[in-house]
């Protein structure tokens, strides 16, 4: 019987040092309550001699982007490292770092990334602090897509 994809089966895992001699990997997850997984592709659209006015788009392209959203956990490695001034004041090198995705089929994707659109404040007076981040993938990314007796298996072990 089919099962539906549960989107708190995504685990995320970001390097907190990406200028250190080693990686150090911290899990993404407190606090954020909200995926959401986009290709932003790249169109070519074109409209041909035979097809009578009518057009033609093709995928030529795209970019991996993860945007995160939730509430601010003070303490929490990778938050810390996300919403840190470190991060969130600085561009170019300050902004790239590596992250590793594992989807709900146990497909893990691996890649270096930009953090953008950084948003570290939001909300009424008396709720938690809301936060927002896009993980942009720079180029094509690693995938290691597992079978789906893998994947179940690994649910059910709780992996």
């Amino acid at each position: 019987m089919p099962d539906i994809s549960l989107n708190y089966d995504y685990a995320f895992k970001i390097n907190t040092t990406p200028e250190g001699k080693s990686e150090t990997m911290a899990e993404i997850k407190k606090g954020f309550d909200n995926v959401s997984e986009a290709l932003n592709e790249v169109l070519y659209q074109g409209s041909f001699l035979g097809d009578s006015g009518y057009g033609s788009s093709f995928v030529t392209g795209g970019q991996l982007i993860v945007t995160l959203t939730g509430v601010r956990m003070i303490g929490d490695t990778a938050q810390d490292y996300i919403f840190g001034d470190a991060v969130y004041y600085n561009w170019g090198k300050a902004r790239e770092t590596n992250v590793e995705m594992t989807c709900p089929d146990g497909t893990v994707i691996t890649c270096p990334v930009t953090l953008a659109k950084i948003s570290r404040s939001g909300g009424a007076a008396n709720s938690a602090t809301t936060i927002s981040v896009e993980i942009h993938f720079n180029g094509k990314p690693t995938i290691s897509e597992t079978t789906d007796s893998e994947a179940s298996q690994n649910n059910e072990q709780g992996e």
